[in-house]
């Protein structure tokens, strides 16, 4: 205090100085949640790869192979792989020529049948050699009524007993005719109507089963087989399936002569195809549940050919068929194309359709 009793006052300035700094709170958002990041899984399958042949060329597989079948030398660095033996069950003689009751009575027939009708010294010198085999006993053709063998087989072939075991089914086929109508709003009426009548009748006609355009016409009945169960009878069974190719691979070229000319590539087989490499490529990767039994068993492509072609029965031209084939491209071209390698495998009979026949339905 001084004179006056006047206080003096410290001026702003030092009591800014003097306070303490007031504390200022920054609310911060809370850091996100870290997102699980999305693992990837890389496949990487090694490359394998063929030293070049005297002629140039060389295989690439994405992958160890398990079997090259038209490799001399593929044992000396892949595992041995053998396609599994057809299956053989063991058959009593009785049962093999059965309805014959004894080996001998088969011979004789056999003898009789497979000879010329009109007889010669080579006939009769069969019939001699017949005699004389060690398991002929002519003890055992003399009671033998073959005419009732004759009408057994004949009944066993009336019965399509061979070719139910073989899986051949029988289908009914129906195409539908034009009818020359212009589809105009009335046709479609009556069409409609007609369609309600047919499947409101209480016994539906065959034809009426699938919906056709136009008239529908009986053809007839189609033979024919399971596609799988055609696979899987030539892939276990077949013997031929031993050189069949389950795995691709890149062909290439590289001159012999000059080794600084660029490398070609070569395609000469189905499996050697940028499509069959890329499309087998997507089944090894493909993702398969644990629930399934079959997630652990190799993958291939089964590469399936048709083929159809009107075929002479008789030496007259009289009897006709139609047989569709089915060819495996895993099978290489040499022995598929072969005309007695027996490359074709029988898939179904397709029948026979004449126009007088389709046009004796229609006036029916």
């Amino acid at each position: 205090m001084r004179r006056g009793q006047r206080v003096r006052r410290p001026t702003w300035k030092v009591v800014q100085a003097q306070l303490e700094p007031t504390p200022v709170h920054v609310d911060f958002p809370e850091p996100p949640t870290p997102q699980p990041v999305p693992r990837v899984r890389l496949l990487v399958r090694p490359t394998h790869s063929q030293s070049r042949d005297a002629f140039g060329l060389s295989r690439s597989y994405k992958g160890m192979p398990s079997s090259i079948p038209d490799s001399p030398d593929a044992l000396s660095y892949i595992p041995g792989y053998s396609h599994p033996k057809p299956l053989k069950k063991s058959q009593t003689i009785e049962a093999i020529v059965s309805p014959y009751p004894n080996l001998s009575s088969f011979l004789f027939d056999h003898n009789f049948w497979t000879t010329s009708t009109s007889k010669s010294r080579n006939d009769r010198d069969g019939l001699q050699a017949l005699f004389k085999r060690p398991d002929f006993d002519p003890q055992d053709v003399k009671d033998t009524n073959f005419h009732r063998i004759e009408e057994e087989l004949r009944g066993r072939s009336s019965r399509n007993s061979w070719e139910q075991e073989r899986g051949w089914k029988k289908s009914q086929i129906h195409i539908g005719i034009p009818t020359g109508k212009k589809r105009t709003a009335l046709v479609r009426r009556e069409d409609a109507a007609h369609q309600a009548r047919v499947r409101n009748a209480p016994c539906v006609p065959p034809f009426a089963e699938a919906d056709l355009d136009g008239f529908p016409v009986f053809v007839g009945d189609f033979h024919h087989r399971s596609i799988c169960e055609v696979v899987r009878e030539t892939f276990s069974l077949d013997p031929a399936a031993r050189s069949f190719h389950y795995h691709p691979y890149e062909k290439t070229y590289q001159s012999p002569v000059d080794p600084t000319l660029p490398t070609e590539r070569v395609y000469d087989e189905l499996y050697t195809s940028d499509t069959w490499i890329r499309e087998d490529a997507k089944i090894q990767m493909m993702k398969l549940g644990q629930s399934v039994p079959e997630r652990d068993l190799p993958r291939a492509i089964a590469a399936m050919m048709f083929w159809s072609d009107e075929t002479v029965l008789n030496p007259f031209g009289q009897n006709k068929a139609w047989p569709v084939y089915i060819f495996f491209g895993n099978q290489p071209k040499r022995e598929r194309s072969a005309p007695t390698a027996g490359g074709g495998r029988h898939l179904a009979y397709l029948p026979e359709v004449s126009g007088l026949h389709m046009l004796c339905q229609v006036i029916i």
